[in-house]
């Protein structure tokens, strides 16, 4: 059961994801700035995790651990800045599709080497040859995504007017 609820979870995280990034694209289409798109989806996330704190949903936080914390801990919030951005911009270029895919792809590549290095205090888990195919697999369905060249393309341009 334990492993039915974590795989839930994070295939819940992933669809929020897609839905996150259709939400930020067209919230950068309406105000012509991926900057105030990904400022508001952080004010609105931030403004959650207080409401869950004040209502006790959420437990208080330790904020005297944060001196023994290192310093690459803080690149969440840099780097899901980043992302939250660069999904904003790239969405109505590629679609949600594409972009997912391509998202999925790089997750999977970083993890594949996190994993096996062990950075960012992550057990290493060694490269097998399933989640090498696994990997290619993405890459293929990239390349079969991409056959409606057509539709992407007039797509591309339709956003770039």
């Amino acid at each position: 059961m334990e492993i039915f609820l974590a795989l839930l979870g994070a295939g819940s995280a992933g669809g929020f994801s897609t839905i996150s990034a259709a939400a930020n694209a067209r919230l950068k289409t309406i105000l012509h700035s991926p900057i105030a798109a990904a400022t508001i989806n952080f004010i609105v996330g931030f403004g959650i995790l207080t409401l869950l704190l004040a209502l006790g949903i959420l437990q208080p936080y330790k904020l005297d651990l944060l001196s023994v914390t290192p310093w690459w801990a803080f690149l969440g919030g840099l780097l899901g800045a980043i992302f939250v951005t660069l999904s904003s911009l790239i969405v109505p270029k590629l679609g949600l599709t594409t972009t997912t895919l391509v998202v999925v792809f790089s997750q999977m590549f970083m993890s594949l080497v996190i994993d096996q290095l062990g950075w960012f205090g992550a057990i290493k888990y060694p490269i097998t040859t399933p989640k090498i195919l696994g990997i290619a697999t993405l890459v293929v369905a990239i390349a079969i995504n991409q056959l409606d060249k057509n539709y992407s393309d007039q797509n591309f341009k339709s956003c770039l007017k």
